[in-house]
């Protein structure tokens, strides 16, 4: 069951000043759900280095170097920053209403042209609702990848690459 309240405080911790608030019951448990938080402050991106332009799987250049030891210097690898996906990127609140609007088509026909009949204020309850599950139940282990650069090896890479495997620093 989920129902409005403005004053409840979120189970994830985010910013909730200004959102609307929504108490949800899931497997007995109670949790408080808001909409989508608030831009945050802008931190330095986490870079992440590949390979192959595909697979960023190495947080420093020199984790990638250690793990793919047929690098040499002069080859190209790459390096992008880490993207957070968002929430409602995943599912929306128009992605369940046109479900279930063909849905209802299928089972009952043109009598259910036009169904849902659904507003702004339902639409808003459906996004916190859905962006709350989505955190509660399955939230993204990944990420995508931006701002990607080629980036040319150097012996000064590599050998930074091999004092991180003796010990030193990175």
């Amino acid at each position: 069951m989920i129902t409005a309240n403005s004053t409840l405080a979120v189970h994830a911790g985010e910013e909730q000043s200004s959102r609307p608030a929504f108490t949800a019951e899931f497997a007995g448990s109670r949790y408080f759900l808001r909409g989508p938080a608030a831009a945050p402050a802008a931190a330095a991106p986490v870079q992440c280095w590949s390979t192959n332009n595909e697979a960023f799987e190495s947080e420093t250049l020199s984790n990638l170097v250690i793990m793919n030891d047929w690098l040499r210097a002069g080859d190209i690898v790459y390096v992008g920053d880490q993207q957070t996906i968002a929430l409602s990127a995943l599912a929306t609140a128009d992605d369940v209403i046109s479900f279930m609007s063909h849905r209802a088509t299928v089972l009952a026909g043109v009598k259910a042209e036009g169904y849902p009949h659904v507003g702004e204020k339902e639409k808003k309850l459906l996004t916190a609702a859905i962006a709350g599950w989505i955190a509660l139940c399955c939230p993204p282990t990944f990420f995508g990848v931006e701002n990607i650069r080629k980036h040319t090896l150097t012996d000064l890479d590599l050998d930074a690459a091999a004092r991180v495997v003796i010990g030193g620093a990175q």
